[in-house]
């Protein structure tokens, strides 16, 4: 079988570059885990929607639902935010030995970001016993194409300490490559953008849904300030 030499260079390149790469700079080149044209794309007949960024759903029978968007935010940034909410060291009735964190659902997971040229250094050892070849080692870009929510658990599940609760706190990690959650109930973090077809009609709609909403809103205080909320949708302690 003949294969030409520009489609084996191709396939063998190593990374994706932005640009052209400087020596002399600090990070020579910028990578990413995919090729534009092999990142999922939203259809043209799908209606305009916007992210809201980190929500948080209260619930006093399941506990606390907090939903947040991945895409262009970094891996360390997500997975020590993350960590503390597990743990609940967020919350005033935090106890050390005991599991009274909150659930997190994780969105857009295949947008994450790393800095630098990391998706091209940055290696997983996953150790093999008696195996000739030693430990398998792979490449973050790897992991992203093969489990695009792999590189968040792995992050997040290695910032929890080790110890016997850690289980615990890792079962209520939920993480998703795209920006839709199947969870039944929970409000999504991606929804539809409103529109600005005709403002007249969308102020007086904006009007009538406060004054027959203006009953059910209370004030939530936590460690961003006051804010307004409804009993079940606030927003998150998360900054986003």
């Amino acid at each position: 079988m003949f294969i030409s030499k520009s489609l084996l260079a191709r396939s063998l390149r190593s990374s994706f570059h932005e640009g052209n790469v400087n020596p002399f700079s600090k990070v020579q080149w910028v990578s990413r885990p995919f090729l534009k044209k092999n990142l999922p794309t939203v259809s043209p007949l799908a209606t305009p929607h916007q992210s809201l960024g980190a929500i948080t759903h209260m619930d006093t029978t399941a506990g606390n639902w907090h939903i947040i968007d991945a895409s262009n935010k970094t891996v360390g940034s997500i997975a020590s935010h993350v960590a503390v909410i597990l743990q609940g060291k967020h919350l005033p009735t935090y106890q050390p030995n005991k599991v009274t964190g909150d659930n997190v659902i994780i969105v857009n997971a295949i947008h994450v970001t790393m800095n630098g040229h990391s998706w091209d250094t940055k290696v997983y050892k996953f150790d093999r016993k008696a195996h000739p070849k030693g430990p398998k080692i792979i490449t973050a870009k790897t992991i992203m194409a093969n489990n695009p929510g792999m590189i968040l658990n792995l992050a997040i599940k290695r910032m929890l300490p080790r110890n016997k609760l850690r289980p615990f706190w890792y079962r209520r990690l939920f993480i998703y490559g795209g920006a839709i959650h199947p969870h039944w109930g929970i409000p999504q973090v991606v929804v539809p953008a409103p529109s600005h077809s005709n403002p007249l009609s969308n102020t007086v709609g904006n009007i009538q849904h406060n004054q027959s909403n203006s009953d059910s809103l209370t004030t939530t205080v936590g460690a961003a300030g006051p804010s307004l909320s409804t009993d079940q949708l606030c927003y998150t302690l998360y900054p986003v």
